[in-house]
């Protein structure tokens, strides 16, 4: 008889074990961020137990968002909400899906457990690469705003002068025009002209590309793209067959930083894309192969300006970088991009060579 009851109490606990449900989710908030920079990530679990058990909730061990393995346990009886916060700083550019947590159970006893099967929605974060700022004003000039004057818009060329005004309160002092103001003994400042082209397409190349070029490109490609939505100027974006066409605004900037999360090496080369007519169009490359360069010129027939950016070695100075060990690189492009750059600029496609010893601000030096 006793067996009898202690046979009933254990099957009693075990299948006390298999009426329980499980859900939860996981977010990061925010979803869009760069390398080394912070997340806030809740995960959420609601456990349904008819009868009184031990959990253990297991959030996994994830060294790609910094943090270790790390468990929660408790008694659980009825319907349980569990909510724990972990502070993800993710090293490097990508879209990872957050690790979803695991939830155990064992009877009052101790006698049995058994892994729940929860049902999970799972979030993930846009890593987006880093960007440099503001440019400086000769290097946002030449890549994105080169183009007729526009009054009031636009950014400033030093080397179009319009007129003079009167000084007001804000105008650097490098703009008192000396003479004028003696003459006139009212402080008097140079008005430059502005210019804008009608958009800014940037198309990255990367056939067979190493994973340092494809981080200083794609870092490369959010800084310009930051700036000319500073300026307000249309931006588009093109990598491998995707392409993101001209747009403005926050929704459309972060949509274009996470098409540059996901840049990747690829096998096989894409072609140029022909952006609309006026746009200034912004090629960035490795190994400059040939058909870009003739992508570059056909591109030409439409395009304000085409500037095409080799990066040879693959990366240059960021800000703050003092040096880095060179490599060879990719010398065979580089001669063809020497060869025929004096030929490519006759046709309206500007070389700009950055070199790894280069800081990312002689851009256009």
């Amino acid at each position: 008889m006793i067996s009898l009851l202690l046979i009933i109490g254990l099957l009693f606990l075990e299948l006390g074990l298999w009426g329980i449900q499980g859900e939860g989710w996981v977010r990061g908030h925010p979803e869009t961020l760069s390398p080394g920079s912070k997340s806030r990530v809740r995960f959420n679990v609601r456990l349904r137990a008819l009868l009184p058990v031990y959990y253990r909730l297991e959030l996994p061990r994830a060294l790609e968002f910094g943090w270790e393995g790390r468990q929660l346990r408790g008694l659980a009886f009825g319907e349980l909400n569990l909510h724990e916060d972990l502070l993800a700083i993710p090293r490097r550019r990508g879209h990872p899906t957050l690790p979803a947590p695991r939830l155990f159970v064992q009877d009052l006893l101790g006698l049995f457990e058994r892994e729940i099967r929860l049902r999970v929605d799972q979030g993930k974060l846009w890593v987006v690469p880093r960007s440099f700022g503001a440019l400086k004003p000769d290097l946002a000039l030449t890549l994105l705003a080169e183009g007729p004057e526009i009054p009031g818009v636009g950014l400033e060329d030093p080397h179009q002068l319009r007129g003079l005004r009167d000084y007001l309160p804000g105008d650097p002092p490098k703009r008192i025009h000396w003479r004028s103001s003696a003459r006139r003994g009212l402080l008097t400042v140079r008005e430059y002209a502005r210019v804008r082209a009608t958009g800014v397409w940037i198309h990255l190349e990367a056939k067979e590309a190493p994973e340092v070029y494809l981080e200083h490109a794609s870092e490369l490609a959010a800084s310009l793209l930051l700036a000319a939505s500073q300026e307000g100027i249309r931006f588009g974006l093109s990598f491998g067959a995707k392409q993101i066409p001209l747009g403005l605004g926050e929704p459309h900037l972060r949509s274009c930083l996470r098409l540059l999360a996901e840049v990747q090496a690829e096998a096989e080369e894409h072609p140029v894309p022909m952006p609309p007519p006026g746009v200034n169009l912004i090629l960035i490359t490795y190994t400059a192969p040939l058909s870009l360069l003739e992508g570059a010129l056909a591109a030409r027939s439409q395009a304000a300006r085409v500037h095409l950016v080799a990066l040879p070695e693959g990366f240059f100075l960021r800000p703050g970088e003092r040096g880095r060990e060179l490599t060879l690189g990719r010398t065979d492009g580089v001669l063809r991009l020497h060869k025929a750059r004096r030929f490519l600029e006759q046709e309206g496609v500007w070389v700009h060579l950055l070199r790894g010893n280069d800081p990312w601000s002689r851009l256009v030096s």
